[in-house]
């Protein structure tokens, strides 16, 4: 049996966001950062703060 490869991204002001899909936190942190800073991130922005837990 394999384990689900989870992410996390976590913004500055402590927002966090854990999936199992890439593409959801990626959706989930942009527009975190639209909504809330007014900022634009790419998906290679949100890639490179994402770790695996």
């Amino acid at each position: 049996m394999s384990k689900t490869m989870m992410q996390q991204a976590t913004c500055a002001c402590g927002f966090s966001v854990t999936s199992e899909n890439e593409d959801e936190l990626v959706k989930i942190i942009q527009d975190h950062a639209h909504s809330e800073h007014d900022k634009e991130m790419t998906v290679a922005d949100v890639k490179a703060m994402a770790k695996q837990v």
